[in-house]
C-alpha cells in the first residue's frame, strides 16, 4: 500500500508498506539538477551532493561514514540532469538510524570551508577521471554538441573552470534557495510499519518555506557531427543521437519497447546484426532519456577505426527499416516480456520501489500499479511502436560524437541521413 502525504509546507512524503522484506530504502530527492543551474555555477548541484557528506551541525565526516558501515547497508546520493538524490538501505531495524542519518545530511550541513576546498579538489579530479574516459566523454561531447547553450547540454559535474571558481557564499545561497519543501520528495519503502512513519514525519519538520523550482525552457536538437581525436585510445567510441520522446509522453511505453527491439537487449537488432552477425565491437546497445521537454536516443558502440562507417550504416539500415516496415510480432512479444520481466524483478528491491515512488511522483505527480504498466506494455501495440519509429526514424538526420583514433575516419553529414 502507498501512503502520499503533501503537507502545507510544499514537502511531500511517500511511503510503501513491503510485507515479506526485512530491508527498507529512504531517500531524500531534490527536484532540481545541473538543468537548473546558471553557466557560471555549472556543477553547484553535484558540488553541494559531495559537500553534505563532509560534516553536519551535529557529525563529522568520519562519524557519518562509521555510522552508515555500522548500519550494514549504503548511504550515497547521485545528480542527474533533473534531480539530486540522498539515499540508505538499511535492514528494517535500523530504519531510524538511517533515517536521522539522511535527513541530518540534508538539513544541516556544515559547509566547513576548508571541506569545501578539499571536496573541491576531488571533484576536480572526477572531472579529469570522466574525460579520460572515452566512453563516459562520448556522451558529454553529444550532449555539448546536439543542445549547445542549453544546460541540459552541459556535463552534470560542471567544468575545471566552474567548479573551480564555486566560493562558498554560492554554495550556501543555492542550498538556502533549493533545499526548500515544495522542491524535496522524501520516499521511503520496504518494511516500514506506523512507528518508522511517524519518525520520518518529525524528521523534516520545520523546514524552511520557499517556492517551487522554475522550469527551464526546452532545447532545441541540433543535428551535428563531432570528433575528438585521441591517438592514446585504440578504439573510436560512437555515439549517436536523434530526439525522442521526453519524460511522461504517453507514447514512452512504445518508446522502450522500440529501444529495446533496436538495440537495449542481447536480442536487439543491433547486437545481433553488428556483434553476432558482423564481429565489428565487443559493445553495441541503444538507450533511451526522457527529460522535461525534450529527449533523446542514443547508440553506442566501441570499435576500429577501420570498422566506423559499416556500424554507422547498419545502425542506420535498422532504424530506416523499423520505420518503413515496423517489428516483426515476434520481436515486439520479445521485448514486452523482457521490459515486464525486468520490472517485476525490480520490484523485488526496496531500493528500486524507492526510486519508482519518487521518480513517479516528480514526473507524473502520481505512482503507477504495477498492473497499470503492463497493461500499457501491452496496449503498446506492434503498429503503435511502428508508428514510433517513423515518427523518430524519418527525414531526419542523427547526429553523430566519436572519442578516439578520429582521424581519417571521412564521414561527412549525409552519411547520417535517415
Amino acid at each position: 500500500m502507498i501512503r502520499r502525504e503533501v503537507r502545507p509546507d510544499g514537502l511531500t512524503l511517500l511511503f510503501e508498506d513491503v510485507p515479506g522484506v526485512r530491508s527498507a530504502a529512504i531517500g531524500v530527492w531534490l527536484k532540481l539538477g545541473s538543468r537548473h543551474e546558471p553557466p557560471r555555477l555549472s556543477g553547484i548541484c553535484h558540488f553541494i551532493e559531495h559537500l553534505v557528506f563532509k560534516g553536519t551541525e551535529t557529525r563529522t565526516a568520519q562519524q557519518i561514514s562509521l555510522l552508515a558501515d555500522r548500519i550494514g547497508g549504503n548511504l550515497d546520493a547521485f545528480t542527474s540532469k533533473e534531480m539530486t538524490c540522498f539515499y540508505a538501505r538499511c535492514l528494517d531495524e535500523h530504519l531510524p538510524v538511517a533515517t536521522d542519518l539522511v535527513a541530518d545530511i540534508v538539513r544541516a550541513p556544515r559547509f566547513d570551508a576548508e571541506e569545501l576546498e578539499r571536496e573541491r579538489g576531488v571533484i576536480l579530479e572526477e572531472i579529469r577521471m570522466v574525460n579520460d574516459a572515452p566512453e563516459d566523454r562520448v556522451y558529454d561531447l553529444l550532449a555539448e554538441s546536439i543542445w549547445p547553450g542549453h544546460a541540459l547540454g552541459r556535463p552534470i559535474q560542471g567544468t575545471e573552470q566552474t567548479v573551480s571558481s564555486i566560493s562558498r557564499d554560492a554554495v550556501l545561497r543555492w542550498f538556502r534557495r533549493a533545499y526548500v519543501p515544495p522542491n524535496l520528495v522524501v520516499a521511503v519503502a520496504g518494511r516500514i510499519g506506523a512507528a518508522n512513519r511517524r519518525r520520518i514525519r518529525r524528521a523534516f519538520d520545520g523546514l524552511r518555506g520557499g517556492g517551487e523550482a522554475r522550469r527551464r525552457g526546452a532545447p532545441r536538437f541540433r543535428p551535428a557531427l563531432v570528433t575528438e581525436h585521441r591517438r592514446e585510445i585504440d578504439q573510436v567510441h560512437l555515439m549517436l543521437g536523434l530526439p525522442a520522446l521526453p519524460a511522461g509522453d504517453p507514447e514512452r511505453y512504445a518508446q522502450h519497447l522500440l529501444n529495446v527491439i533496436l538495440g537495449g537487449s542481447l536480442s536487439s537488432r543491433l547486437f545481433r546484426r553488428i556483434r553476432e552477425e558482423r564481429g565489428l565491437v565487443y559493445s553495441v546497445s541503444s538507450s533511451v532519456q526522457g527529460y522535461d521537454g525534450a529527449g533523446l536516443l542514443t547508440v553506442y558502440a566501441g570499435t576500429s577505426p577501420g570498422k566506423v562507417r559499416e556500424v554507422v550504416a547498419i545502425t542506420l539500415e535498422e532504424m530506416h527499416d523499423l520505420a518503413a516496415r515496423g517489428p516483426t510480432r515476434e520481436e515486439w512479444e520479445v521485448a514486452r516480456d523482457h521490459l515486464k520481466g525486468n520490472y517485476m524483478l525490480a520490484l523485488e528491491s526496496t531500493s528500486n520501489r524507492m526510486n519508482r515512488l519518487a521518480r513517479e511522483q516528480i514526473v507524473l505527480g502520481r505512482q503507477l500499479a504495477p498492473e497499470e504498466i503492463l497493461a500499457e506494455l501491452d496496449r503498446a501495440t506492434p503498429e503503435r511502436v511502428h508508428a514510433l519509429a517513423r515518427r523518430l526514424f524519418t527525414r531526419r538526420r542523427v547526429a553523430l560524437a566519436a572519442v578516439g583514433r578520429t582521424r581519417g575516419l571521412r564521414l561527412r553529414e549525409r552519411d547520417l541521413e535517415l
